[in-house]
């Protein structure tokens, strides 16, 4: 793994022994390595949703931080880095999936049970695709972000199917906010 991961971020050339000072150059910022890559010419998954999420977003959202669950599917030609959490009451439980996809291709694969819609300036689409859960995929600048909720099945309440969509978009935006900088650069200007 350790091979391919260096592969894809190329060999290091090696550095002068000396630089004069008019050489000097201030050090780019450093990425992180996601934790999981495909072998695609896809762009990295920039935003791990268990990295990258804070403590105070995922409470303010209504789950509990101490829940997090793990996960990662690093296939030839895609990435999706996946966590997952519960409210602390454990009526929902709510995965983020960040992937390399398209939109286009989000797009295609649940026209049968979305809609578009804009969230905070993102093209994005509401999907239900079932009496159990409901989503929204958002666009990024390396391909997408999904906040997808799920009610508990131990739940014995009456009314989860007209409940399982209410406030998914707040949650969406709430965890939108921590995309890279980038992504609200990109947002800010409009594309």
């Amino acid at each position: 793994m350790l091979a391919s991961i260096l592969t894809a971020c190329g060999s290091p050339s090696a550095a002068p022994e000396a630089a004069s000072e008019s050489e000097t150059v201030s050090p780019s910022p450093t990425v992180r390595v996601p934790r999981q890559v495909d072998q695609s010419d896809r762009p990295w998954v920039v935003f791990d949703p268990c990295l990258d999420i804070p403590d105070e977003a995922l409470v303010e959202a209504g789950y509990d931080p101490k829940s997090k669950d793990e996960d990662a599917v690093a296939a030839d030609y895609y990435t999706f880095l996946i966590c997952g959490f519960d409210t602390p009451q454990r009526k929902y439980g709510m995965n983020v999936f960040s992937s390399n996809i398209t939109f286009a291709e989000e797009q295609e694969k649940v026209m049968d049970y979305s809609t578009p819609i804009m969230l905070d300036g993102r093209r994005a689409l509401r999907k239900v695709p079932s009496t159990l859960s409901c989503a929204v995929s958002m666009e990024t600048s390396y391909g997408i972000l999904i906040v997808s909720r799920i009610i508990q099945l131990t739940r014995a309440d009456q009314n989860t199917e007209e409940e399982r969509c209410i406030g998914i978009e707040e949650t969406a935006s709430i965890i939108a906010r921590y995309l890279p900088e980038r992504e609200r650069e990109l947002q800010d200007s409009g594309r």
